[in-house]
């Protein structure tokens, strides 16, 4: 009898275990299946948030432009000339210490989308009359390596600096003088604020890019070329404000930069026999601005640089003519150069009321490349004379009429180069009247 008892207890035991085996299956399969639909719903929700984390903006500027003169002894003109541009800019906070900020940008001439030579440019894609494309002018991450010791990696902004805020209406949008650099740089910069108690805002910066690369036809970057070296940029920079005061807010910047390798070739960076590395270039620069001096309307900037190249004896070939046949012995520039930017500005209640004005000496030469105006006038070796009026719509609309009359003295502006090294005297004159519709959100 008991062990009968035994038996059926044994195996009621064993049911009641199968039986509670399967509930807890169940359970399980119950609770992995709840689990899986909630991380799904957290993956689309952290989805969403980022997006939703991503801050857009943009701008929308139309110009139309009559434009005539002589260059290189050649009388042009262009009665009807209509481009446009738009940026999109966006930046998200990824966290307390990360953000990041980019910008896409288009720039083309209406009924056409060929584009000028100049778009090929890596510094200037986006920015140059190209296609209806849109281009990464700007993509960076700022990096709070402490609280005063900061990294700026990816492409930098480095368009639309000091020198070009006044005419066209907007704070400071990039981090060097336009008289020195205007385009889009690859590189890495590392700024340190200085709690200076005799000079606000004090800022020193270190700066490293890449302006050019060349690469194998067949096994791009990882074969090295022994005549083309990369084309590096070193800068150091100083910032701060005057403690004047009543002046006003003012900014003044201290620039040095150093340019290895250039080439006589760049818009080409797989054909090396089409290239020759003709030496490195230097640059000093100093700026200064003063917005709603002294508790007035009025507002101005100085801005003056200075280059010293560095040939080393090399000469290569390059399409001075521009049909796209290098063709034309050339070297680095034999002297050294210098320009200087001014501007003020007076608002009134609706209007804006500016001018401009910038000397280029016979052999000044800088990375500045303003393809907003069909000039290009701080590349100018001559005189630059620039009149506008703005006139506010509202707070996000304003239209801009200007006039520009550029005295060219000497030929090969925008260039580090020339044949020998020497640019040629001339006498050419360019006038520019111009009306700009400018949209932002």
């Amino acid at each position: 009898m008991k062990k009968l008892l035994l038996f059926l207890s044994a195996s009621l035991l064993f049911a009641s275990n199968q039986d509670i085996q399967k509930q807890i299956e169940k359970l399980k399969a119950e609770f992995n299946a709840k689990i899986e639909a909630l991380s799904q719903r957290v993956d689309e929700n952290e989805f969403e948030a980022s997006i939703n984390r991503i801050k857009w903006g943009g701008e929308l500027e139309v110009n139309w432009g009559f434009y005539s003169g002589t260059y290189d002894n050649k009388h042009f003109s262009n009665p009807n000339k209509w481009d446009m541009r738009l940026k999109l800019n966006m930046e998200t906070r990824i966290n307390e210490r990360t953000k990041f900020t980019g910008r896409l940008m288009m720039s083309k001439a209406w009924g056409n989308s060929r584009g000028e030579d100049l778009s090929q440019l890596d510094a200037l894609q986006g920015r140059a009359d190209g296609t209806s494309a849109l281009f990464v002018e700007r993509a960076y991450v700022d990096f709070h390596i402490t609280k005063n010791f900061i990294m700026t990696i990816g492409r930098q902004p480095s368009s639309d600096g000091p020198g070009m805020n006044l005419k066209y209406d907007t704070p400071r949008k990039a981090t060097y003088p336009a008289l020195l650099f205007n385009g889009a740089a690859d590189g890495v910069v590392f700024t340190y604020k200085y709690k200076n108690p005799y000079i606000p805002k004090c800022k020193f910066r270190f700066a490293y890019g890449k302006g050019y690369e060349w690469q194998d036809p067949f096994y791009g970057w990882a074969a090295e070329n022994p005549g083309i070296k990369d084309t590096n940029v070193y800068g150091v920079f100083f910032e701060g404000a005057l403690p004047i005061e009543k002046m006003g807010r003012n900014l003044f910047i201290l620039t040095g930069v150093k340019t290895t390798h250039l080439v006589t070739n760049p818009f080409d960076d797989r054909n090396a026999t089409a290239n020759q590395d003709l030496g490195d270039y230097e640059h000093f620069g100093v700026y200064f601005e003063n917005l709603r001096a002294f508790d007035t309307r009025w507002n101005y900037f100085v801005s003056f640089a200075y280059a010293i190249p560095k040939g080393n004896g090399k000469k290569g070939v390059a399409d001075l003519n521009n049909d796209g046949v290098p063709d034309t012995e050339v070297e680095l520039l034999k002297n050294n150069g210098y320009a200087y930017h001014i501007g003020g500005r007076y608002d009134f209640r609706h209007w804006k009321i500016g001018y401009e004005f910038n000397h280029g000496s016979k052999y000044w030469f800088s990375f500045s490349t303003n393809l907003y105006d069909p000039i290009n006038k701080l590349a100018i070796r001559g005189n630059v004379h620039d009149f506008y009026a703005i006139y506010k719509v509202d707070l996000y609309q304003y239209f801009r009429l200007g006039y520009m009359y550029a005295d060219i003295n000497y030929n090969y502006d925008g260039m580090y180069y020339a044949p020998n090294g020497e640019p040629d005297k001339v006498n050419d004159a360019l006038k520019l009247i111009y009306l700009t519709y400018d949209v932002r959100w």
